[in-house]
């Protein structure tokens, strides 16, 4: 097949599903599949193109210009992606005829790029959703006014009409599409997966990440690695400190940075919780050191996230043989997961006792953290592994193609 991507996010600049797309490409490259990727290009920091693309045959790419805006800036960064759309049309127009489907990635304005792919190459298209905008900025707080949210919703919906096939990264998320009048034939999960070709549990003993930070088999480490956005509920994490801050050996491990980063900072501070210790993240091969590195994991969304935007590194965790305790909505397919397979613990969101409890059922029961281990590793490569799910967008696309020869 000749695919054709098309994403906002260049592999320039820190995307939080890039990772996910260089492992897509090169497995649709390695099963012989001829690639061609129009991204954005902003900053340069980071290479361009992978060198495991850019050197391959079937591969080939183009450039448009983005411009640089911060996230606080809303409406100037969605008129900047606009823009980017805008100016990916004279590269599509070239593709016209050329393709069997194309790609679009998710974005706050990916609705124009869907619909200007449909216009211009004249291919069956696959929307991949992996943040429901404006859903996750209003359930963030983050986009109050009403008019603004009918206005996103609006435009969302021509998006999801356009595409002739939508990803999702969870059955909680394609439930909310559908809600919004998709058929849900038209709308398939496939979750964001971890790399099972080095993504595994690292022994204490040589584990880097614990080299670096002198840590001690004497603490239970209960650790968040990720983004600190608007989704995270970083207040949660400072009531349950707060209630374990007596248990001298409980140390939270907060990895990452975010919009939210420096007001969680200050807050702990504020408040003298000395048992949140923050780290800077660290680069893409440490990955199965920082998950080894600690005794259980947390991870707090705010309410009514679930949904509109999923925890994807659920996967990686239980490939790392890692617990999970979760603070979600309860109402979710994803709180039911953990019961239903017997590999974690979940709690309401709304219930900051219960998720403090969720925490000392683990410290207490060491035995519980292994039997829970012992089934999500196995889950995990089942269902969130880059090979499982590479191959479920692979299906995908062969699907698609044939609407083209119809």
């Amino acid at each position: 097949m000749r695919i054709l991507f098309v994403l906002d996010s260049g592999f320039d600049t820190y995307g939080p599903s890039l990772h996910l797309y260089k492992a897509l490409l090169e497995d649709l490259l390695k099963a012989g599949h001829t690639i061609h990727l129009i991204e954005s290009v902003s900053t340069r920091k980071d290479p361009v193109i992978p060198e495991t693309l850019e050197n391959h045959p079937n591969f080939s790419y183009e450039l448009i210009p983005i411009a640089i805006v911060k996230k606080s800036h809303f409406a100037l960064r969605y008129l900047a992606g606009v823009q980017y759309c805008f100016r990916t049309i004279p590269s599509l127009k070239k593709c016209k005829g050329k393709f069997d489907v194309v790609h679009v990635q998710s974005c706050p304005w990916a609705q124009f790029a869907v619909t200007f792919a449909k216009k211009y190459v004249g291919a069956p298209t696959v929307f991949n959703v992996q943040d429901m905008f404006p859903g996750s900025s209003i359930a963030a707080g983050v986009m109050p006014r009403k008019w603004m949210q009918k206005i996103f919703y609006a435009i969302q919906k021509i998006g999801y009409k356009k595409a002739d096939m939508i990803s999702v990264i969870s059955e909680d998320m394609k439930a909310r599409v559908v809600a919004q009048g998709v058929p849900p034939e038209k709308v398939h999960v496939i979750v964001n997966w971890y790399d099972d070709s080095f993504v595994k549990e690292i022994p204490w003993e040589e584990n880097k990440f614990v080299k670096k930070y002198n840590m001690s088999k004497d603490k239970f480490y209960v650790q968040y690695a990720g983004t600190m956005g608007f989704v995270f509920d970083y207040k949660m994490v400072l009531t349950v400190a707060e209630n374990l801050k007596k248990y001298k050996d409980i140390v939270f491990q907060m990895i990452g940075f975010g919009s939210q980063y420096d007001q969680f900072i200050a807050e702990a501070k504020g408040r003298g919780l000395d048992n949140i210790v923050f780290y800077p993240l660290e680069p893409q091969p440490m990955v199965p050191h920082v998950y080894s590195a600690c005794s259980i994991c947390f991870i707090p969304l705010k309410r009514d996230i679930i949904g509109n935007s999923v925890p994807s590194k659920a996967g990686l965790l239980m490939s790392c043989r890692r617990v999970i305790v979760n603070s979600v909505d309860e109402w979710s397919d994803y709180y039911e997961m953990f019961e239903r397979e017997d590999m974690g613990l979940s709690a309401s969101n709304l219930d900051s006792d219960a998720v403090t409890a969720a925490i000392l059922k683990l410290y207490n029961d060491r035995g519980l953290i292994e039997h829970f281990a012992n089934n999500a590793q196995p889950y995990g490569k089942s269902y969130y592994s880059r090979t499982v799910n590479t191959a479920k967008y692979e299906q995908l696309y062969k699907k698609l193609s044939l609407l083209k020869k119809k």
